[in-house]
């Protein structure tokens, strides 16, 4: 009987970064593979991804890749691992075609677009030695897909963003019955998002925004701007819906939810045409037209700072607008949030903004946590996804809902569960976990030494020295040319610009006299190194502040330049 693993590389006790496996006998499965933005404190890093050691170094046991939907937060780390190894992903329609997109628009090489496999509801892959049984949710992304592995032992049933509706019929809707079906085969473990276990009750209705944005559309003679995150599909279909019945024209600001509703996928199911859709200087010059700005959390954030203070090209808000911020805040980011409001505040357009007490995340609460498990009767239930608190409160749904206390298992990334039908245990030993940071350059080059040194200059600032000195007797020939960033303001006179010159003229004195001693023992590195360790003592001292220092010395020798190790950093 084939022994069953499942383990967290990211995703637990954070927010996104969701990258879990699943090990049957020798198999690897992985379920999502998401990145995270970078909190505030990390400068110059454009996205967070798991650390992917593990997943490479057992990349011959990988069988596939699993999504769930379209959210960064669950596909976006997946073209960084298809760098290092050949496998396929299974995903719906609008995730390909997104996934597509961010690629292209973010220059990744060597991408492996062949290895996208589409599935649909009621599929029956066949992944290794395992058979996969595909199923439909609901969530904030279209088709949204959970999966249940069958194996020796019982079901395992992986499902990802998800929430209860019953009401639900479009293509966003969860097939409850084809769950059922899953359930009464014997499910050893449910692997469920619990995310937003903490808040009680249902998710549904609270997700819905068109109750809230259905009168302002009936207004005359008012243009309406409304801001939504880009993976935020659910709340694309109701604007649109919304406008077509007050026969409003919908222009997108932002390019990825743009190409999305000129889609197929997306406009036949919300029934957009052509016609319905214009361009933003349409907009701008209309009566009653609709902008939809969507983006990423900082992305989406930009352009609205941009459009209140009057510095975006070609949107501009007027008396005639109406400003409806749909998206309440991410956690993490409320201050961000309330700065962004303020300044729209500050326009001379109407403000509505959708705060969380009003507008639900589309993620479980604690109620749809224990439907979904008591749909399923799983033996053991593991929640992720979540922070620890949310995972406790996920533990007291599932307890409701009939799992021993016993049977559920709350785990930190990197800890191994081991599945059997007798026992669930957690293994001593951790696999390979962490983040890899990813900016404009590569994947993994931002690491703790250039974390630190952008923390550094953030702070404290930068401080870049100047000088030339003879070849041949190595006696300064140049005036010492200073300048500052971010340190303090110089002038000439100011004590600290002469304390930096003596230390600096110093310095090079000595090495002119150790040179005509003993020209062998004479080191210009070594001499650069002794300035910056003066320079930023001196600074410390008369500031308070831990500059970088970049020291540049040239070498003249009467003719021509010779320039050797031209800076020294520390």
């Amino acid at each position: 009987m084939s022994k069953i693993k499942f383990m967290a590389i990211g995703g637990q006790d954070e927010r996104g970064k969701n990258l879990f496996v699943l090990e049957i006998g020798e198999e690897l499965f992985i379920l999502d593979a998401g990145v995270k933005y970078p909190d505030k404190g990390i400068l110059g890093v454009d996205i967070v991804i798991p650390k992917l050691d593990y997943i490479i170094d057992n990349k011959k046991r990988v069988k596939g890749i699993f999504l769930t939907n379209s959210a960064s937060y669950n596909m976006g780390a997946v073209p960084y691992i298809l760098k290092h190894m050949d496998v396929p992903v299974y995903c719906n329609e609008i995730t390909k075609l997104i996934s597509s997109i961010k690629i292209s628009r973010m220059r990744i090489k060597n991408n492996k677009d062949q290895n996208y496999k589409v599935v649909k509801d009621k599929d029956v892959l066949e992944a290794g030695n395992v058979k996969v049984e595909v199923f439909r949710t609901t969530s904030a992304s279209p088709q949204s897909f959970g999966y249940a592995f069958h194996t020796e032992q019982g079901v395992v049933v992986y499902v990802g963003d998800y929430i209860i509706d019953g009401q639900e019929q479009s293509y966003f809707s969860t097939d409850f019955n084809h769950l059922s079906d899953i359930g009464k085969k014997g499910v050893l473990a449910l692997i469920a998002d619990s995310e937003y276990a903490s808040r009680s009750g249902f998710t549904a209705p609270n997700h819905k925004i068109q109750d809230f944005i259905s009168i302002p559309f009936k207004e005359k003679k008012t243009r309406i701007a409304i801001g939504i995150f880009e993976e935020d599909i659910f709340k694309l279909g109701e604007i649109c819906k919304v406008a077509k019945e007050n026969n409003r024209k919908i222009a997108v600001y932002g390019r990825l939810m743009a190409q999305v509703l000129k889609s197929n996928l997306i406009s036949k199911n919300l029934n957009i045409l052509p016609e319905d859709i214009i361009s933003i200087e349409e907009y701008m010059k209309s009566d009653n037209g609709v902008l939809i700005i969507s983006g990423t959390v900082d992305v989406l954030y930009s352009k609205l700072t941009k459009v209140a203070t009057g510095n975006d090209d070609v949107v501009e808000l007027t008396s005639k607008d109406l400003m409806i911020l749909a998206t309440p805040p991410a956690p993490g980011i409320e201050k961000k949030h309330a700065q962004i409001l303020d300044e729209l505040a500050r326009t001379d357009a109407r403000l509505i903004a959708l705060s969380d007490r009003n507008i639900w995340t589309m993620h479980a609460s604690y109620e749809d946590v224990k439907v979904l498990t008591s749909i399923v009767r799983p033996k053991y239930f593991i929640p992720v996804k979540s922070l620890f608190k949310d995972g406790l409160k996920a533990e007291s749904a599932a307890i409701e809902a009939g799992v021993l206390p016993e049977n559920i298992a709350v785990i930190n990334n990197g800890q191994v569960l081991d599945l059997t039908r007798k026992v669930l245990t957690i293994e001593k030993k951790n696999v390979d976990f962490g983040n890899t940071y990813v900016d404009e350059i590569g994947i993994g080059d931002v690491g703790t030494i250039v974390l630190n040194e952008r923390r550094q200059l953030a702070t404290d600032g930068v401080i870049i020295l100047g000088a030339t000195i003879d070849s041949r007797n190595k006696e300064l020939v140049s005036m010492i040319d200073t300048q500052m960033r971010g340190v303090v303001y110089i002038q000439e006179d100011n004590p600290i610009f002469k304390i930096i010159q003596k230390d600096i003229e110093l310095s090079i004195q000595q090495g002119q006299s150790l040179f005509k001693e003993n020209p062998k023992k004479y080191d210009l590195n070594e001499i650069k190194k002794e300035i910056v360790t003066k320079v930023r003592t001196s600074i410390k001292q008369e500031s308070g502040k831990q500059p970088i220092v970049l020291c540049i010395i040239n070498e003249f020798n009467g003719v021509n330049f010779v320039f050797k190790n031209k800076k020294n950093k520390v």
